[in-house]
């Protein structure tokens, strides 16, 4: 037993819990085997394995330096305390305290917490923790191995034989449990766990509190279907909405991308009088939930997204008269202006809700060699976001002095400020002032860039679309100017190496995919730099991330055998590796292979092994490179494949998906757009379109512009006949057309029509540097 607590006393800050576990088992096994073991020997020994096990479970569970291994090594102690398979203790000492169960609940719960994020950490573990709190709650509402005598009792009779008492349980316990799955996104545990409650007897009554965690839960999930469902439920079971539920609703219907919704429900409840206090109780003779501050901030979030001015100045009125605002009032209402494009509106927002300036505290600049650090100004966050917005709207001087403009009023930049503006710098080709920005940073205001910093500087200097004067085509231009940037980015990694600023998946990504796209693709330094980055520990080779990026490297320089062998070592592809995968093999003239790439994925659905759930973009890829071929077999091919899409997999197309069959009918020539064939799979696609959201207008000028043509090449072939009996079929009249889908002339047309490459990069599905946000 000495033994025992001391491997954990040995090393008080990083125990050895692996061997900790080693000599308890021990332990354990020599009280079970000994030679002719006495009735007081056996009790005697249980009470020492028991307070050695309490020591070790103790420790292992203590949140302020809990870690996997200790919390794993507590689990494994309970388990072992309480395994009756071979009668390891004597009663009452084959138990455990509710304490400790309790303890053990917490312990995961903040491991749940800390890893949210999901960063290094194995889908594997994770669940298995969540599992492991969840039978530690089944544990406390059963009773089975909880302790219900006292330590002194000498009953020699096992307490799994003796009645459970049922003791009382804390909402708080199964709360945890409950929000553990649900930051983990799995909605049926968490509905095991509100099964759980409901069921067990002594268990505390449903409340506000339990729907207001399965709300969120289908909230971040963008299931609105799932949010009804709950607020169904809870009325169902005569649970009214608090305020904290109200604004969870109010929350998930914004998440869900419901704002209307959201807006309904929070004109319901605003009926009430709102109270500055967001804690503050409800009048006794009025029980409706009275919305505070916190339920008019939300609502004013949903207007960001919403881009909803004159709904957000409306709502601010209302808040102004309550006597409701804070700074995170002032930073809502300015996204949303930002959001709305109504810069000079957030800049009379911020003059009107600034607060006092915030002195630094090393006099006038802090200098990086001060090491203090300065007090965060509640409004930095509105500042950056009109700094950001400027610098995406390519209004750059402006941004800058939106950044002057901050320091004016004491407002400390932080590093999302310069990050948005080193980005737009490099974007604008204005690199060498985004990389003296970027030290200016440090200098100045003592922010050192970090990975993030890094990124968005990459990002902008590799944006294939910065010209350069001088070359004899726009193409040599961006060509040149990419393959400068390229190298001058390479320079740049070797510093944020020697600054000591580690590189993430999205640094070696971003770089793999731009020298993909040199001229001629540089494929084999791609192949280097993932190979160095791997061997110095920053990120694994087989990252799904930057395998996608070399992916499309392979695809750009014809490598088909080196794309198809990276997507083979990830280890669980992705649909974006998937996708990048199909466009390559697209890209290089095999789109046969990708189609029997396709046809696997879906025999390995159909017989319930590991697929990819393919989306739209999936199909757009290989709808556009058969329609490409414009060949009436490759376009029957395409047609088959647009009904799989919603037939088998249930996929609607999108406005993109639209664009790429009725421009390659438009510019189909004399092959495409004839048959009856044809004809039905555009009638199809428009059919569909009409359930989608345009811009208005848009979808009946493409309607009108697609009979024009297609009627004007009948009659180009068979002039002065009747309107043909297909086309009257279809109610379309002859108009003599000499125009494009876009409109203008024919040349311009030309000019203007992207290729199926640029199409698909403008809808983030060629580029791989638009399938994540910098900032």
């Amino acid at each position: 037993a000495g033994a025992g607590a001391g491997a954990v006393r040995q090393h008080p800050m990083h125990p050895d819990w692996k061997r900790t576990r080693q000599i308890a088992h021990h332990m354990v096994s020599v009280h079970l085997h000994g030679e002719n073991p006495h009735i007081g020997n056996s009790i005697g020994n249980s009470k020492i394995i028991n307070e050695t096990l309490r020591k070790i479970t103790r420790r292992s569970f203590d949140t302020r330096m809990s870690s996997w291994e200790g919390v794993k090594t507590g689990l494994e102690m309970m388990e072992l305390q309480t395994s009756n398979e071979k009668g390891v203790l004597v009663a009452p000492y084959d138990a455990i305290p509710r304490s400790v169960c309790v303890q053990g609940l917490k312990a995961l719960n903040q491991l749940m917490r800390r890893r949210r994020s999901g960063s290094g950490v194995d889908a594997k573990q994770k669940n298995y923790q969540a599992i492991a709190a969840f039978r530690i709650l089944q544990r406390l509402c059963t009773g089975v191995g909880i302790q219900s005598h006292t330590e002194n009792s000498n009953n020699k009779s096992s307490s799994s034989s003796l009645p459970q008492v049922k003791m009382s349980l804390d909402e708080r316990d199964f709360c945890m449990v409950l929000n553990g799955f649900v930051n983990l996104g799995q909605m049926n545990m968490a509905h095991r766990v509100v099964a759980l409650q409901e069921r067990t007897e002594h268990a505390p009554p449903l409340s506000p509190v339990t729907y207001s965690i399965l709300v969120k839960g289908y909230g971040r999930l963008a299931d609105v279907d799932g949010v009804d469902q709950v607020l169904e439920q809870a009325r169902r079971n005569d649970v009214s909405p608090d305020i904290i539920m109200c604004n969870s609703l109010i929350d998930a219907y914004i998440n869900c991308n419901e704002v209307p919704k959201a807006h309904s429900f929070f004109r319901s409840i605003a009926k009430a009088r709102p109270t500055p206090n967001p804690i503050e109780d409800t009048d006794e003779e009025d029980q409706s939930p009275t919305p505070n501050l916190r339920t008019y901030n939300t609502m004013l979030k949903g207007f960001v997204k919403s881009e909803d001015m004159n709904s957000a100045l409306r709502l601010s009125d209302d808040m102004k008269e309550a006597g409701l605002w804070d700074s995170v009032t002032t930073n809502t209402l300015v996204s949303v202006a930002i959001a709305s494009k109504k810069f000079k509106l957030a800049e009379t927002i911020l003059l009107d809700h600034s607060l006092p300036r915030v002195e630094r505290t090393n006099g006038e600049k802090s200098r990086p060699s001060s090491h203090k650090k300065k007090k965060r100004h509640p409004h930095v966050e509105a500042y950056s976001g009109l700094v950001d917005g400027y610098a995406k709207n390519g209004r750059l001087n402006k941004a800058i002095a939106t950044l002057q403009l901050m320091r004016k009023r004491g407002v400390d930049p932080n590093e999302y400020t310069y990050t948005s503006l080193i980005n737009a710098l490099a974007k604008a080709d204005k690199i060498e002032q985004a990389k003296r920005l970027n030290s200016f940073m440090f200098e100045s205001d003592g922010i050192a860039p970090g990975v993030v910093t890094y990124n968005a500087l990459f990002t902008g200097m590799l944006d294939r679309n910065i010209k350069k004067p001088g070359a004899e085509t726009a193409a040599d231009a961006i060509g040149n100017a990419h393959n400068k940037n390229v190298d001058e980015a390479m320079s740049l990694l070797e510093v944020m190496l020697s600054r000591g600023v580690r590189p993430n998946a999205v640094t070696v990504a971003t770089l793999v995919e731009a020298l993909g796209k040199c001229n001629p693709p540089r494929v084999d330094e791609a192949k280097s730099l993932i190979q160095k980055i791997d061997e110095e520990g920053f990120v694994s080779k087989n990252n799904a991330r930057v395998s996608t990026a070399l992916i499309r490297a392979c695809g750009h320089s014809l490598d088909m055998v080196g794309a198809v062998s990276t997507y083979a070592a990830i280890e669980k592809p992705d649909i974006f590796a998937f996708n990048a995968l199909l466009y390559s093999l697209c890209h290089g003239g095999q789109t046969k292979k990708s189609l029997e790439v396709l046809a696997a994925n879906a025999k390995n659905r159909k017989e319930e092994h590991d697929f990819i759930e393919i989306d739209v973009a999936t199909f757009s890829i290989l709808i556009s490179s058969l329609l490409d071929i414009k060949s009436t077999g490759a376009s029957k091919a395409a047609f088959k494949l647009y009904k799989d899409m919603k037939r088998s997999w249930s996929i609607s197309p999108d406005t993109g998906l639209v664009d790429i069959v009725l421009n390659s009918m438009v510019n189909g020539g004399h092959i495409l757009g004839f048959s009856e064939h044809d004809i039905d799979f555009t009638t199809s696609v428009l059919h569909d379109a009409r359930k989608l959201e345009w811009p208005s207008g848009s979808l009946r000028r493409r309607e009108t512009i697609l009979k024009n043509v297609l009627m004007g090449r009948k009659s180009n072939i068979v002039e002065g006949d009747d309107v043909d009996p297909l086309f009257k079929k279809k109610n379309w009249n002859r108009i003599n057309s000499g125009f494009r889908l876009w409109g203008g002339d024919n040349k311009k047309q030309k000019q203007e029509t992207p290729a199926p490459d640029a199409f698909l990069a403008s809808k983030n599905w060629g580029s791989f540097d638009s399938s994540f946000r910098i900032l």
